[in-house]
């Protein structure tokens, strides 16, 4: 079922739109020139999607949201309570290659512009190859690549009318690592890798740029807390310290925006330094 759910409380002029003390909704920064421009996101349900909210309206920018669960939805409206020109949701199941193309067709057609695409939604299935069936692997590459390639396909000529189009897809560390049990998951990512690099050739000579930003191993508020999770996970980093979603935000606005626009065909890579266990100085200091 597809449904554009438009109702929100007013903004009632205030300069943010969340408290500054809260570390996953303030920006604490700002692009000034993304103000006024819009962003299609998809996956907000839940995750580094719903996570990025707050700061991404933070910094002026009108959202069309694309993502599934109508309750969630919804009481995500009330929660941040925005006019209706700056948070628009349109529920999707990004699984329906139908009704991808249908939400695309209905967004292209409205007279609003569309400035940017920040494809976020993501399947991940944790399952052994040899276990992995022909309709586990077809919805999860439907999820994170085709609904990715239909909605950039079919909303680009709206994208290329923008002074500063912007198509940003969300890859993963695991295109490079590999993961045990992960096999349909990387393939679908480094899938999205390559069709950042070949999309940004064939858009030469417009003012669009295409990239992917690559999360590392993100908590987001969703996430139950596990001291011992996070204490294993910042041993793997070089920055000590447990990435959030937040952490996503600034690279994200820097290719949103007027500064960004020499940055094409690249993967931007958000791990928080994370290594090989051969390249662990600890490792090495042992061989000395």
């Amino acid at each position: 079922m597809l449904t554009n759910m438009t109702k929100c409380s007013s903004l009632g002029g205030r300069d943010r739109l969340a408290d500054p003390s809260d570390p996953a909704a303030a920006s604490g920064f700002r692009f000034f020139d993304l103000s006024g421009r819009t962003l299609l996101i998809t996956g907000v349900t839940r995750g580094i999607g719903r996570d990025l909210l707050p700061g991404l309206l933070d910094q002026g920018l009108n959202l069309i949201a694309v993502s599934r669960g109508r309750e969630q939805i919804e009481r995500i409206q009330s929660e941040i309570g925005l006019g209706e020109n700056r948070l628009r949701f349109f529920e999707c199941d990004l699984a329906d290659p139908e009704a991808v193309k249908s939400v695309a067709r209905k967004i292209a057609a409205e007279e609003s512009p569309l400035d940017a695409i920040l494809h976020n939604a993501a399947s991940i299935l944790r399952r052994r190859f040899g276990d992995m069936d022909e309709a586990s692997w077809g919805e999860l590459f439907q999820i994170n690549l085709m609904a990715a390639a239909t909605l950039t396909r079919l909303l680009l000529p709206k994208v290329r009318q923008s002074r500063q189009g912007r198509i940003v897809f969300t890859g993963s560390i695991l295109n490079d690592l590999g993961g045990g049990c992960l096999s349909a998951y990387a393939a679908s990512k480094g899938a999205l890798a390559g069709l950042t690099r070949s999309l940004a050739h064939e858009l030469k000579g417009t003012a669009v740029t295409v990239n992917c930003l690559i999360p590392g191993a993100i908590r987001t508020e969703s996430d139950e807390a596990s001291p011992a999770i996070d204490e294993q996970l910042i041993s793997w980093q070089s920055v000590p310290r447990r990435l959030r979603s937040t952490h996503l935000l600034g690279p994200l606005c820097l290719l949103l925006s007027e500064a960004g626009e020499g940055i094409s065909g690249q993967e931007i890579t958000v791990d928080g330094g994370i290594l090989h266990p051969v390249a662990d100085p600890d490792y090495q200091s042992k061989l000395m």
